[in-house]
């Protein structure tokens, strides 16, 4: 199934895309105030930086570490924000549990669709349940995330990595948006994507939770990947991680970049 797909807005790309201005890493580490948490940050930054150096469009990424609650962002566009494709179904997903507590047979049947298989019919009939584009603001707004912005495409909803884990915080941590029984649906159905759709995030890791999104732009394609890595110690040592990239010149070179960074946040966070 398409990630998403809207008709003319989509178009085929032959020629690689570069940044039009000299890189520049941007990295942050929130509340950096223990040895361990600015030894992971170092490690972090310096294992990421020749991903972000390499990319062939604007990438960025931010890992939420439950073992040292802080957390970690890079990127190699400064103040960039991205379109969510198919990533903003998790969004509509926990903004309707949150809208009705919840859902019908029929909205489950939708859900499943939505996220087991990325179906954009499935996403357009639960979108128009959350009431579209209003009510999708409405559950960034809850949620906190303060920068993501609603588009009546939902694909075109724009968003940044750190907000993304404030979404997946909610779904994989203590919420008090989420009841237990809302976070295991989303969770389960997350955990169960389809195979050719495991691909972003997951990689480096045997087990995971994730969603992903795609579209091929005018400008380049947008590969995107939202999830959690229980860890190989239990919650102890997870994390929650996004990653959003746009004006690759090409879907693989996307997955690439992504992967890329996945493999390495692992190597140093699921020790």
């Amino acid at each position: 199934m398409a990630g998403l797909l809207i008709p003319g807005l989509n178009s085929s790309r032959n020629a690689s895309v570069k940044l039009s201005s000299p890189l520049k890493i941007v990295q942050k580490v929130v509340s950096n105030s223990s040895s361990s948490t600015a030894d992971s940050n170092t490690q972090l930054q310096d294992a990421w930086k020749p991903t972000l150096q390499q990319a062939d469009g604007h990438v960025a990424i931010a890992v939420y570490s439950n073992q040292t609650k802080k957390t970690y962002t890079a990127s190699n566009a400064a103040n960039h924000s991205y379109r969510m494709a198919s990533t903003v179904k998790v969004s509509i997903l926990v903004g309707l549990l949150m809208k009705q507590g919840t859902l019908n047979s029929s909205e489950q049947a939708n859900a499943q669709a939505m996220i087991e298989n990325s179906s954009n019919t499935a996403a357009s009939a639960l979108f128009v349940e959350l009431g579209e584009k209003s009510g999708l603001q409405e559950t960034f707004d809850k949620l906190g995330m303060t920068d993501s912005k609603a588009h009546e495409e939902w694909g075109l909803s724009t968003t940044t990595p750190s907000d993304q884990l404030k979404l997946l915080n909610a779904i994989f941590y203590s919420s008090n948006l989420l009841s237990t029984s809302q976070q295991s649906y989303v969770r389960n159905l997350m955990q169960n994507v389809e195979s050719d759709q495991q691909w972003g995030i997951s990689a480096g890791s045997t087990n995971f939770y994730l969603k992903n999104g795609w579209l091929d732009e005018d400008d380049g394609w947008i590969i995107n990947s939202i999830g959690y890595i229980p860890g190989n110690n239990g919650a102890s040592d997870s994390y929650t991680i996004a990653v959003y990239t746009d004006d690759n010149s090409s879907m693989q070179n996307g997955e690439n970049t992504i992967e890329k960074l996945a493999k390495s946040t692992s190597k140093i966070l699921n020790k």
